[in-house]
């Protein structure tokens, strides 16, 4: 009800002047005669005719509102309202005498018999008339009754008597008079059309023992005055909506229904019958029916602002409490934002969103606070208005209500604030724990995130739902263990929607029985309802990239592709081998960063960049001048047909080609390369007789490692040609480019062996560097690494100590260039500087290194 009403009840003096007047809505087409004036109504309507004939207009109108509001049941002073009203806005005013003549009417004086006038049951009857008119009712009725002992066919007397009765409000005693004063004098028409007034006396005054009963929190005494009333006044629709209302709070639902499918047929084009009959039928668990009751009532033309508000409020909480969020957060759009119950409603349906997903069956019989019913309009509408249901207030209203509002506005951090004070206020509303929650997770505060998750549980600990969602929080916080005993008991539970059972299934590491279950429910249609974002994302969960690819695809075709999904949609159709389609993602991203419709981390925009730069390379170009200590092998070309000493320098080139492109990774590389010795120590071969060509395919089988396998047939001078298996790995941590720090550790591991078929031999490189990038002022793209080195060469032609080892410290210096809006830089020269120490084996590992390189 209304915002005074606590907890849905319901003011008495208000109310009973609804209930009057509704009462009287329905005889008024039936009853001859009103029931007559008296006490304060008879003088506020006396004193506003008088005021009406002096003129005074203000005064009329204030008199005759208060006297409609004491008897809304008489027609008279409604009129003399509006004359009142059209005379003060400049109207004509009806004759004084025509406003006289329809004023109060008192109970007729009794006439003497001829020739008796001092017969006694003639002076009975005038000592009652007397007593009426100064309002002493019990002794009118004393003297009344005695009037109709000393004339029993007397008609006069027994209505006297009836209408005494009535104004002492002894209704019982009234109908009882009047049955026998139609015996005793006979079937007369004014005794008859009292009858209808009792009746409608009676039915007030259960309406108002309803209300009384009400306001004392006493519903089966409620509940029993409510049906009286609609017994004495069946044609009156109001008494069996106000009866339907108290059977709702009684949850008393399939008489409730009842009644209200009656009072659609009374009232076909009142929204309040079928918004109740909906809100029954729903909490006896046919949901389906509920609906379609809510979505008749929406249809309904003509209804006000305020109404449609209402009317809204009442179907979106009963598609939360049905756990459609989707369809709560439809029904709620339009409504203004600043409007708290609006928020509140909002916020919950986020919530119920993110919490179970769209997909839990409906709890159709889920407990929710009941529509209530205003009728302070009653008295002019002869109707009353629909209210959303409303639970108790507790003290933590006002200030969650807060929190709600900030958390619509997507202010977290205040909704968080204002939700723990809510949560400090009133501990066992698990409602303002799982707002706690939501507003924890808006603002990235995932331990605080859990604690609320797990106070919530603790006040309803079979929550699947809830469980699942602890579950991902504690994922994310890396705590394993404590997820997976989330998602299993999550499922355990046989209660997770079939989305969140997926989900719960991917987390665990169960893709393949997830995948298999994504499938079968989207086969069965039990994903129906779900949004395309939602099951892409799904997909892309349980590994199906095709499907979340295309589910992206889809969401982005209908425009209902959010900014902040565009990255995820580029990954899913990065995997599933749609480099153009990732690439077009990616620059949207951008795109929407440099607009700041997204907010994207500087080092964030950085590496969306770096994976445009990444997808689009076709191809490039790798040159190399290489001076060493000593040693004979050289990374990515193999060991040296010839001893070159403890110092050379070499130089090499490569280029390279992707003839499938990226592939997620997974490329495969065709390649052309040569090397030859520029300088050897120990007088070896140097120039065109030296050089070294090869011809080969490598592929990278992994998306995530860095594992190269490549073979490739190698043409040497003065030497036989042959074929070269190679395996490479590397591990690189930090070596990219950084803009969101100007210094940052770094750690390079590389390995790789190679055998020679036709030669036998096998060789084995690598090396660690641990170090620290430091970004050099300027542009920010030159960068500083000063690092130790420990490295190792295998060669097993050698006669001796195959095995080397070295370590020492170096620095290098790389330029990254060759960059634009979309992609980061794609190229970098490098020269690098070491000295190593010999550890193990031999000395061709130890000495000086220097190494500059072109990436292109």
């Amino acid at each position: 009800m209304n915002d005074n009403m606590k907890n849905n009840k319901v003011t008495p003096s208000l109310l009973l002047a609804a209930v009057l007047a509704l009462g009287a809505g329905g005889a008024l087409a039936q009853a001859k005669e009103p029931l007559p004036l008296s006490g304060p109504a008879f003088e506020n309507a006396d004193q506003a005719y008088k005021a009406y004939q002096q003129g005074d207009y203000d005064r009329a109108i204030a008199l005759s509102r208060e006297a409609i509001r004491l008897r809304p049941d008489v027609p008279r002073l409604r009129k003399l309202l509006a004359d009142a009203q059209r005379a003060k806005r400049g109207g004509r005013a009806p004759a004084a005498r025509v406003a006289r003549q329809q004023g109060p009417t008192k109970v007729l004086r009794p006439v003497a018999p001829a020739g008796k006038p001092h017969d006694p049951a003639f002076l009975a009857a005038d000592a009652a008339y007397k007593a009426y008119d100064r309002k002493d009712y019990g002794a009118a009725v004393t003297q009344a009754q005695e009037a109709t002992r000393l004339a029993p066919t007397n008609r006069a007397y027994w209505l006297l008597l009836v209408n005494s009765l009535i104004a002492a409000d002894r209704l019982q005693e009234a109908d009882q008079a009047l049955n026998q004063g139609l015996q005793a004098a006979g079937d007369d028409a004014s005794l008859r059309t009292q009858r209808e007034s009792i009746r409608r006396a009676m039915a007030q005054a259960a309406g108002t023992a309803m209300y009384r009963a009400l306001e004392a929190g006493n519903l089966p005494a409620a509940t029993s005055s409510a049906r009286a009333a609609v017994q004495l006044a069946p044609e009156n629709p109001a008494y069996r909506l106000i009866l339907i209302e108290v059977l709702l709070r009684s949850e008393q639902f399939a008489e409730a229904e009842r009644l209200a499918s009656e009072s659609v047929a009374l009232l076909p084009d009142s929204v309040v019958p079928l918004a109740m009959r909906g809100y029954a039928r729903q909490r006896q668990g046919r949901w389906p029916e509920a609906k379609a009751d809510f979505d008749r009532a929406l249809q309904q033309r003509g209804l006000s602002a305020a109404q449609q508000r209402n009317l809204r409020l009442v179907a979106a909480d009963s598609a939360l409490a049905a756990r459609e969020p989707q369809r709560a957060i439809e029904l709620l759009q339009g409504l203004p934002d600043s409007d708290a119950a609006v928020a509140q409603r909002r916020a919950a349906a986020a919530r119920l969103t993110v919490r179970v997903s769209a997909q839990v069956p409906p709890l159709t019989s889920s407990s929710f606070p009941p529509p209530g019913l205003d009728c302070g309009a009653a008295e002019s509408a002869l109707t009353c208005a629909l209210l959303p249901g409303q639970a108790g207030r507790d003290p933590a209203f006002e200030v969650a209500s807060q929190a709600y509002r900030a958390l619509e506005a997507k202010d977290y951090p205040l909704a968080a604030d204002k939700a723990a004070q809510a949560v400090a206020i009133s501990p066992g509303n698990r409602d303002y724990q799982l707002l706690l929650l939501d507003a924890q997770l808006g603002a990235g505060r995932l331990a605080d995130a859990q604690q609320a998750a797990t106070a919530a549980l603790a006040l309803e600990p079979g929550d699947a739902a809830l469980l699942a969602q602890r579950g991902s929080i504690r994922k994310r916080l890396g705590d394993e263990a404590g997820a997976a005993e989330d998602f299993n008991a999550a499922l355990a539970t046989g209660r997770l929607a079939p989305a969140a059972e997926v989900g719960a299934l991917a987390d665990l590491g169960r893709k393949s029985e997830a995948r298999n279950r994504f499938a079968q429910y989207q086969a069965d249609g039990q994903l129906r309802g779900t949004s395309d974002l939602d099951l892409a994302y799904l997909a892309a969960r349980v590994g199906d990239d095709e499907s979340a690819r295309a589910l992206f695809a889809s969401a982005d075709a209908a425009g209902k592709l959010p900014d902040s999904a565009l990255q995820d949609s580029a990954y899913s159709s990065l995997r599933a081998g749609k480099d153009g389609e990732a690439v077009n993602y990616f620059k949207r991203t951008i795109d929407a960063a440099d607009s700041l419709k997204l907010k994207l981390e500087p080092q964030m925009l950085f590496d969306t960049r770096r994976a445009v730069a990444d997808i689009t390379r076709e191809g490039g170009i790798i040159a190399s001048l290489m001076y060493r200590g000593g040693g004979t092998v050289v990374s990515g070309f193999g060991a040296t047909r010839n001893e070159v000493g403890n110092r050379s320098a070499q130089v090499g080139v490569e280029a390279y080609w992707r003839p499938f492109g990226y592939q997620n990774g997974r490329y495969v590389e065709l390649f052309a390369r040569g090397f030859e010795t520029l300088y050897s120590q120990a007088g070896g071969a140097t120039g065109g007789d030296s050089l070294q060509t090869a011809l080969g395919v490598r592929w990278k089988p992994l998306s995530t490692q860095n594992l190269v396998l490549s073979l490739s047939r190698v043409f040497s001078k003065g030497a036989d040609d042959d074929w070269l298996a190679q395996a490479g790995y590397s591990l690189d941590l930090g070596t990219d480019l950084r803009v969101d720090v100007d210094n940052w550790w770094t750690t390079r591991v590389a390995a790789e062996a190679g055998h020679y078929f036709q030669a036998k031999q096998d060789y084995g490189l690598a090396s660690v560097m641990v170090g620290k990038s430091y970004r050099l002022s300027g542009d920010g793209k030159t960068v500083a690494y000063p690092h130790a080195v420990v490295a190792a060469e295998y060669n097993s032609l050698l006669p001796s100590d195959k095995l080397s080892v070295a370590a020492g410290p170096g620095v290098s210096l790389r330029r990254w260039f060759r960059e634009d809006k979309y992609a980061a830089p794609r190229s970098y020269i490098d020269f690098s500087l070491d000295y190593r120490f010999r550890l193990a084996g031999d000395e061709r590992a130890k000495g000086l290194f220097f190494t500059s390189l072109v990436s292109y």
